[in-house]
């Protein structure tokens, strides 16, 4: 079975080298059979589903894959550098938070979720419907209509 599959990867090709000069096959034309290896081909291989699609996610997010890396090392080197007591006194106790750094903190994050939510694609619901046919005995007529509508 691994034979067949093999198979399909080579190619041969037929190399005339003329004819032989010297030795005891001289005069007679000799030829050569080269085999090669073939690659694969990759628009039948289903695998080039998974390789569009993992491009498609990495071009769809390529903007958190960039800067989450950047921020956790960014983030890890100041943390790493103080204590656990330092970083709880330069956080709750030294911090000097002023309105304006919270307000521009709050609207960088808001700002940051609408934005998420707003570009994430809608969902689509396929609903199935049927209309109602009422037996004979539940129609109405017209003038019976009309007249149920004056009184």
């Amino acid at each position: 079975m691994a034979a067949t599959g093999e198979h399909t990867f080579l190619s041969t090709e037929i190399v005339n080298r003329g004819v032989e000069s010297s030795g005891p096959d001289a005069g007679s034309p000799t030829f050569v059979v080269r085999v090669r290896r073939r690659l694969p081909d990759f628009l039948q291989s289903v695998n080039l589903k998974y390789v569009k699609l993992g491009y498609h996610y990495l071009i769809s997010h390529g903007i958190y894959l960039a800067t989450i890396p950047v921020l956790v090392v960014v983030f890890s080197a100041e943390v790493g550098s103080l204590s656990r007591e330092e970083l709880w006194r330069k956080v709750w106790e030294e911090a000097s938070y002023d309105l304006a750094t919270v307000l521009a903190f709050f609207a960088v994050l808001v700002f940051t979720i609408s934005v998420y939510f707003m570009s994430r694609p809608r969902p689509i619901y396929l609903v199935d419907f049927a209309c109602f046919r009422p037996s004979d005995e539940l129609k109405v007529s017209f003038l019976l209509l009309f007249f149920l509508v004056l009184i």
